[in-house]
């Protein structure tokens, strides 16, 4: 065939005296198929794997192009819809049963959301966002990359919080990422919690979880309770206290030390503040428990300011029933709460540790010297 069309192609062009480039071209092809038929072969396959890796960027482009106006669309319509519902994007989920999962976090986010953010009203919209689940102990800058992402995301929609995930090939775990809108001069923090659904659902207590590791995101709450008033707070520990007293199925360790830590810090809040003594134990049980799952030489940071709040229910409890024992403890275990926080940067537990000694040492001194007067 090839040979015909150059005969072909010379004929025509003897007729006109001079071959045209194309013809040249074929009558050397014609030639290289039949004399080196396997150099031929080599030039035409690869032809034809550029072309096709040519054709696949091209076609891989278009649908970038596509997804980011999509995107850009369904930013520009949450933007123009926004009013004072906090907004919960949830981007794409991975997994066989992305969608399924993807609908089960939307459905509890929307349920439990106001359970603890003082029944505030939210926004749960899905956004064709598709960001990478990546590990938690990947490279520091990587984690940073993909959350600087998901924060655009969040600005170009005046979002709050978004939250992706994705599901095992073979297993009923999912694997979630959660990042807030950042601070001002702050960079955004990437956050993961794990949890498993049972035949597809979200199990008893799993969608309380859920949603409160959005919620205190973004309505931040127990990370400053000091700031709220009791009555206002009380319902979100006694909600935390269920979670706490009865830890869901298919919590990881991780989340489960979130709920443990936040509810303690909220219960030491309201016992502090003429609450019942109840709170202060149950803050002290809590804290306790946080302990012996955290170490000091991997979060010393996280460590101290545990120990700060164990300290403060000693000291709050000594206070109230006259226990010096209690006070001596509360002293020592503040003294080493101090000097943890003072190798660490977290400077506001620091001085909240220094307060809460120096009124510690103060109420020690009184109840020695009622003892000195009483003996007891």
């Amino acid at each position: 065939m090839v040979s015909l069309i150059a005969a072909t192609s010379a004929s025509t062009g003897a007729a006109r005296g001079t071959p045209s480039l194309w013809e040249q071209l074929l009558t050397q092809a014609s030639d290289a198929f039949f004399y080196t038929p396997h150099i031929f072969m080599a030039f035409a396959s690869m032809a034809l794997a550029a072309a096709i890796v040519a054709a696949f960027w091209i076609v891989h482009g278009l649908g970038r192009a596509g997804e980011k106006a999509r995107q850009s669309l369904r930013a520009s319509a949450l933007r123009k819809a926004k009013d004072h519902r906090a907004l919960v994007l949830v981007g794409k989920f991975e997994g066989i049963n992305a969608q399924g999962a993807r609908d089960e976090v939307m459905a509890a986010i929307e349920a439990h959301f106001g359970d603890f953010a003082f029944n505030a009203p939210v926004q749960v919209e899905s956004f064709p966002a598709k960001l990478p689940v990546v590990p938690q102990k990947a490279h520091p800058e990587k984690l940073r990359r993909v959350a600087v992402d998901a924060a655009d995301v969040m600005e170009s929609c005046a979002g709050e919080v978004i939250i992706w995930g994705s599901q095992g090939l073979l297993s009923d775990k999912v694997d979630l990422r959660i990042v807030s809108f950042p601070g001002f001069n702050r960079p955004p923090e990437m956050h993961s919690l794990e949890v498993r659904l049972t035949r597809g659902k979200l199990g008893e207590g799993l969608e309380q979880a859920v949603a409160y590791a959005v919620a205190r995101r973004a309505r931040p709450v127990l990370n400053r309770p000091q700031d709220y008033k009791p009555e206002k707070l009380q319902p979100i520990v006694e909600a935390l206290d269920r979670l706490v007293e009865r830890p869901p199925a298919g919590l990881t360790e991780q989340g489960q030390l979130e709920l443990i830590g936040d509810f303690a810090s909220g219960a030491l809040s309201l016992g502090e503040r003429g609450g019942q003594t109840l709170w202060l134990e149950k803050a002290l049980d809590a804290r306790r428990r946080y302990l012996d799952k955290v170490d000091r030489a991997s979060d010393a940071g996280a460590w101290g300011s545990a120990q700060q709040e164990v300290g403060r229910a000693l000291a709050a409890l000594g206070e109230r029933e006259g226990a010096r024992d209690k006070l001596e403890e509360a002293v020592a275990i503040l003294k080493l709460s101090l000097d943890a926080l003072r190798a660490t940067d977290s400077l506001q537990s620091a001085e909240v540790a220094n307060r809460a000694l120096s009124r510690a040492e103060q109420a020690l001194q009184q109840r020695r010297k009622v003892g000195l007067r009483w003996p007891v």
